[in-house]
């Protein structure tokens, strides 16, 4: 891999896992990961990444990604555990989006510990039932068409 390559995976590895407000913070990040480039050079590969400030906050705009699978229904028990429903095959991709998105060092205060995927059912697991609420917001947020009740 170029050295080239290697910076441009180390900024959309940031940009994805911490909200970056400001370019220097960035810099700074890629530096303690070994990558001091002047700033007239990221603001050129930022924008050869499709990487754009959008709402205060650097985001890739364009990462030819496919779109998420449909929830098509969400389910909550009494003990707090969430089950959402997608259509066959797409439970695993869904799962992963969630875990890479809410859970460990990207967001530890999510409320998400893990999720478990079969064919098309996605068991999360949440901290605490108290995180309950917290985690069905960031579900709203996320899938805006899911009615939760």
């Amino acid at each position: 891999m170029s050295r080239s390559n290697a910076i441009d995976g180390h900024i959309l590895s940031i940009i994805q896992s911490h909200e970056i407000h400001e370019q220097i913070d960035l810099q700074n990040m890629l530096k303690e990961r070994g990558h001091d480039i002047p700033q007239a050079t990221l603001s050129r590969r930022l924008k050869k990444l499709k990487i754009a400030k959008v709402s205060g906050v650097y985001k890739a705009i364009d990462l030819n990604m496919p779109t998420l699978p449909i929830v098509l229904n969400i389910q909550i028990s009494e003990f707090g555990l969430i089950i959402l429903h997608t259509h066959p095959g797409n439970a695993s991709s869904l799962a992963y989006f969630i875990d890479q998105k809410y859970v460990n060092y990207r967001n530890s205060d999510s409320g998400i510990l893990g999720t478990i995927a079969g064919d098309d059912t996605i068991l999360l697991i949440i901290k605490s039932k108290n995180d309950l609420n917290k985690v069905l917001k960031l579900l709203q947020a996320e899938f805006p068409y899911l009615r939760i009740t």
